[in-house]
């Protein structure tokens, strides 16, 4: 599933390219997105998943006026731990900007705690869709 970013000149640091703190940003943001296609916002932020763990790897520059593709996928799914893949695409190529990798934890009063065994269901239906 993909998110579309548009991007404008104050996504930019000095160096004429986009920032790498923006990338969590979009990150983020294509994260929700996803979900939020799944019908699982609601309860995703009931539950709040924390990002405990994010490696990206910059493979190329994005300029102002680009417009990128996010690809979110679930790699794996604990009760404990939920662990994403996403690719930042250049929009009309197949060129990766960047790709992380992401585990998210749940949580409630701050607190780590067991997803609800219908959303780790849910999760694991994803996962054997997307392969």
């Amino acid at each position: 599933m993909s998110h579309s970013i548009y991007i404008h000149n104050f996504h930019l640091d000095g160096y004429g390219h986009v920032n790498n703190a923006r990338y969590l940003e979009f990150l983020e943001q294509a994260r929700w997105h996803y979900f939020q296609q799944l019908n699982m916002s609601e309860i995703l932020r009931q539950i709040q998943l924390v990002v405990v763990h994010l490696d990206i790897q910059y493979r190329q520059a994005i300029e102002c006026d680009e417009t990128i593709l996010i690809d979110t996928h679930i790699l794996s799914a604990q009760s404990r731990r939920l662990m994403l893949q996403q690719i930042i695409r250049l929009s009309g190529s197949l060129k990766i900007a960047a790709q992380a990798n992401v585990t998210l934890m749940p949580t409630q009063n701050g607190k780590t705690f067991r997803l609800p065994e219908a959303v780790l269901q849910k999760f694991n239906q994803l996962i054997s869709q997307e392969k």
